[in-house]
């Protein structure tokens, strides 16, 4: 093999190693926010059902699925 196509061969598998290292990273990184977004998902249900149960102990609060009169 020529020296050109040995320099261009290392060099490609070069880019190609770091290409694989950044896929990695990204693919952590979306696997960390997936994890997030469920953690928030779970914690925004969780307010939403605390929110009705003090509507409802309150008494005079409209309904949770109810419209406001001025629709």
């Amino acid at each position: 093999m020529s020296e050109d196509l040995e320099r261009r061969v290392r060099a490609l598998e070069e880019m190609l190693a770091h290409r694989e290292s950044e896929f990695q990273d990204l693919s952590d990184m979306v696997s960390q926010q997936w994890t997030r977004i469920d953690a928030l998902q779970r914690e925004l249900e969780r307010a939403k059902d605390r929110l009705i149960s003090l509507e409802d102990e309150v008494g005079d609060a409209p309904a949770a699925n109810q419209k406001p009169p001025h629709w």
